[in-house]
């Protein structure tokens, strides 16, 4: 009985959302095979840094749970082989408020302070070259030098309230916010001139040969709550396409993470930069609907490294089933399985058919219910695969399909969608009830 527990715990925790380095023995190069993808996202981004001679700015985007976070590892690993690169990888996340409108102001300074952290904290870059003024030092004194009054620091380290203020404090954010203004370009030059000091330096260390790349992870995961995710999905909009020549920087490559709904919300924004990628879901499915043997076959060597899947299921059938519902998204397909090891802790393996079932209808409810309105929608981009937008007044739902993760993206040379396999058929069926019932209703 131990044994049994401990093989389910293991196998659970082995399933854990999180970014692996591309050395890690559970990574699987997905774009290595012709016959998944006839494209490699992270190549292409890496090849347009390398042949940038001077500094480039790029946008890369992917569903939350598709492994974005662990292939920016990879450009890492696959940038810092060549001559005298350095890679800096920010998380965005421990800067940034997700839930709350973004402005240029604060995104800048928040950029600056992530940079100028990692260099400081990795020897490899600066170090200790960089502790006699970081950046939160160096925004400080320029709220001092432009006569930016801010009431609400307090103690005598300000360039640390700063720092944790911009991330949990609404109110001083949008402080900062109104403040600066008036005072945008002076801000922005600033930061580029901060960003050029920074790289300088780096060549003094490292050599006037030095490449620097900076990768800004998490930044697509800005997103508002029910009451002002408009607001935020707008502010995100005019963030990359209205300010896109304030976030570029001196000598530097630059990637930002967006989120996937961007390009469409905001059509062109691609042209604005030097190159724009997105991570797809695994093709468990073709376009055609019929079953994607390399995708399948795929799936199950990322299953197979993180655990004995066929104790759990039995035959590959099995596994396939939970592929092919999952629609190659990879954090529910972990979810599936784990919601299935939480069900076989006092049942017997492999896992029968009715167990399958649960762990269907457990996860598929996590989207439950959804209004007429977007069955009928959703009914029509799973027929057509294409996102159906009628009118522009209905981005901000479109971008909720894709933050929720109700519609899937792939790519076969050319992109399309689909709804997510698990509610499909729940989604066409109600569909087809309300057109029913549409007319006879007054």
């Amino acid at each position: 009985m131990q044994r049994h527990e401990a093989y389910l715990r293991d196998f659970y925790q082995a399933l854990a959302d999180q970014p692996l380095e591309p050395d890690d023995p559970r990574y699987i190069a997905f774009y290595n095979d012709a016959a998944l993808t006839s494209a490699d996202p992270i190549a292409s981004l890496a090849r347009t840094i390398e042949w940038s001679p001077l500094e480039s700015k790029q946008l890369f985007s992917g569903f939350r749970g598709t492994g974005k976070s662990t292939e920016l590892r990879r450009l890492r690993k696959m940038l810092s082989a060549g001559d005298n690169t350095r890679v800096v990888l920010c998380n965005m996340e421990e800067y940034l408020n997700l839930t709350t409108p973004v402005d240029i102001s604060d995104f800048l300074v928040s950029v600056a302070g992530a940079f100028s952290d990692e260099l400081q904290r990795d020897r490899d870059l600066l170090g200790e070259d960089m502790q006699h003024e970081g950046y939160w030092t160096r925004f400080a004194s320029f709220l001092t030098r432009t006569r930016i009054e801010l009431p609400s620091l307090s103690g005598s380290d300000k360039s640390t309230s700063i720092k944790v203020s911009l991330k949990a404090d609404p109110t001083f954010r949008q402080l900062v916010q109104d403040k600066l203004r008036g005072h945008l370009g002076t801000l922005a030059a600033d930061v580029r001139s901060f960003m050029e000091q920074c790289f300088k330096a780096m060549c003094a260390r490292h050599g006037g040969d030095v490449r620097v790349v900076l990768l800004l992870d998490s930044v697509e995961r800005i997103r508002g709550t029910s009451l002002n995710a408009e607001s935020v999905a707008a502010s995100v909009e005019n963030l990359f396409q209205g300010h896109a020549d304030k976030l570029g920087f001196p000598y530097l490559h630059v990637v930002y993470t967006v989120p996937p709904w961007l390009k469409i919300k905001a059509p062109g924004v691609a042209a604005l930069y030097d190159n724009s990628q997105q991570i797809p879901c695994v093709k468990a499915r073709d376009s055609d609907g019929a079953r994607c043997p390399a995708g399948l076959n795929a799936l199950e060597r990322l299953i197979a490294q993180r655990g004995d899947w066929q104790r759990l299921l039995g035959e590959r059938t099995a596994l396939d089933r939970l592929c092919l519902v999952s629609g190659g998204y990879l954090r529910d397909l972990f979810r599936l399985l784990q919601a299935l090891l939480r069900l076989s802790s006092d049942r017997p393996l492999p896992a029968d058919n009715e167990r399958i079932d649960l762990v269907e209808h457990e996860i598929r409810n996590s989207y439950l219910p959804i209004p007429n309105q977007h069955a009928i929608w959703l009914a029509r981009i799973q027929t057509t695969q294409a996102t159906e937008l009628e009118d522009a007044t209905r981005l901000h739902q479109l971008a909720r399909y894709f933050d929720n993760h109700l519609v899937l993206a792939y790519r076969n040379g050319k992109e399309w969608w689909s709804v997510h396999p698990l509610i499909s058929d729940y989604v066409a069926r109600q569909a087809e009830r309300n057109r029913e019932r549409r007319p006879r209703e007054p």
